[in-house]
């Protein structure tokens, strides 16, 4: 785990069914248990699968001008945060769906590096007792505590941190009804910035259009869909990344219409990248077996690197229309 060094935070309430933001005065006090909470939350913070790496463009943007004041006069950071959540109150206002929140802003050091956080608590409901004492007697409650904020196994819902060096941006945001449509509203209404992905979402969409693919023109075959995962697995395994111009070449050989069509199914999807980088923590989440559910609800798990070798696993289309599946090598088998 990297250090997580806090050097500046402050807490500012953003309840917009109050009708006004309930911004502090003064900065948080440093109490080690809530410093060690605020660098745990951090720290998943950098390490969350949903972020989006952005190249900000600070210029003529008033969250790259205020963190760059922050930067270059730290005595600033209490004034700067307020205009920070001001600007996303107002925006709270006209879009009563955007939750109620916390918004705890940071200004900490990670491995040498300076940032400024903008961390997004959405309240979680709880629950706790409640003692009410009165002449009649001691009576235990339970009540519904609607105000939590994410314990420290929880992630942080939305974030924005800002690296003070090159001002690039990692964002985690959420889609919430804006205008009548579902939309991110940190990236469009607060960054103004173009819509963009995150890794993981880049590698759905390289999963569903190979997916798609195999099945209008390989019939959803089960050995060409186990070549595309193999394909995705060894990307992985041999350049910590999703190269496209890898899977293309596994699973469509030399078949140049089918890497076109490839190509402009990803394109329309946003996904301008040919090589996709994939952090330690994203790759856990890449499935590395397949499950295969038979019609009459035989299920079967196989590693996806012996999908494809016939010394493992044999798929045979038999004349009758049924497929056969031949498990090979096998010397022990247990009941789980």
């Amino acid at each position: 785990m990297s250090s997580i060094s806090v050097e500046k935070m402050i807490l500012h309430v953003l309840d917009n069914s109050t009708g006004l933001p309930l911004f502090s005065e003064k900065e948080h006090p440093f109490k080690g248990e809530i410093m060690d909470f605020i660098a745990n939350h951090i720290e998943k913070a950098f390490n969350d699968i949903d972020i989006r790496k952005v190249a900000f463009d600070i210029n003529n943007n008033p969250i790259g001008e205020l963190a760059i004041e922050v930067s270059e006069n730290s005595l600033t950071f209490r004034e700067k945060t307020i205009e920070f959540a001001q600007i996303m109150y107002d925006v709270m206002a006209e879009n009563t769906t955007i939750p109620a929140c916390d918004l705890v802003c940071s200004l900490f050091l990670r491995e040498g590096i300076r940032y400024l956080g903008f961390f997004i608590f959405n309240y979680k409901s709880s629950y706790m007792h409640y003692v009410d004492e009165s002449s009649e007697g001691r009576l235990n409650i339970i009540t519904k505590q609607k105000t939590a904020l994410p314990n420290e196994n929880q992630k942080v819902d939305e974030f924005i941190i800002i690296n003070l060096e090159d001002y690039s941006l990692l964002l985690k945001e959420k889609k919430y009804e804006i205008n009548g449509e579902k939309d991110y509203y940190i990236s469009k209404h607060i960054l103004k910035l173009e819509p963009i992905l995150s890794d993981k979402e880049k590698i759905d969409i390289v999963n569903k259009v190979s997916k798609k693919m195999i099945k209008e023109y390989y019939e959803n075959d089960i050995e060409k869909l186990a070549e595309m995962k193999k394909a995705i697995v060894e990307s992985i395994e041999d350049t910590n990344s999703i190269d496209i111009d890898h899977i293309k070449s596994k699973v469509f050989k030399n078949n140049v219409e089918l890497y076109d069509k490839y190509d402009e199914e990803i394109a329309k999807r946003g996904l301008t990248e040919r090589v996709i980088p994939v952090s330690e923590s994203l790759e856990k989440k890449v499935p590395k077996t397949q499950k295969l559910v038979a019609n009459n609800g035989i299920e079967i798990k196989i590693p996806v690197s012996y999908l494809t070798e016939s010394n493992h696993v044999e798929f045979i289309n038999n004349p009758d229309g049924t497929i056969s599946i031949i498990l090979k090598n096998i010397k022990e088998l247990q009941g789980k």
